[in-house]
């Protein structure tokens, strides 16, 4: 059963992961959790658009509930602020609050180069052929598996 060891790779490879950007989150100083920062960045690069609470579950691919509580505790850290829709009240629109935004912009090229040293060590003996061949394979299985 290939898919029981594929599934235990994939596992792996994400708590590995995971760990690896709570330090860099630490190491920055970052004010917020690897979740939290999931939901911040994604609304740091949609600024332009209209972003819906709604939205949140299927953007990140995690369920209503923790959506909902990751708002209500970035709404604690005033960190983002909900916007009555003014065509639709029970609509929620999501918007980050200025000093994030700026921290944000402010942090960017550490985090960039964080982030480079964590893929660097995470494809440390690739060749740039298997660098790329690795994020194709990624985006395939995924899609695959996104197939109804």
């Amino acid at each position: 059963m290939k898919i029981y060891n594929y599934i235990n790779k994939v596992k792996k490879l994400d708590i590995l992961l995971s760990k690896e950007i709570a330090q860099i989150l630490l190491r920055q100083g970052a004010p917020f959790t690897k979740s939290q920062i999931e939901v911040v960045i994604y609304l740091y690069h949609h600024q332009d658009q209209v972003v819906y609470q709604r939205d949140l579950p299927d953007v990140l691919g995690i369920t209503r509930p923790t959506a909902n509580g990751l708002v209500k505790r970035l709404i604690q850290k005033d960190a983002v602020k909900l916007i009555e829709d003014p065509d639709d009240s029970r609509l929620k629109r999501i918007k980050l609050m200025p000093w994030v935004i700026a921290d944000i912009d402010s942090r960017t090229a550490a985090f960039v180069k964080e982030f480079n040293q964590m893929e660097g060590k995470m494809t440390k003996g690739f060749t740039q052929k298997q660098r790329d061949e690795l994020d194709q394979l990624l985006v395939r299985a995924i899609k695959n598996l996104e197939e109804k």
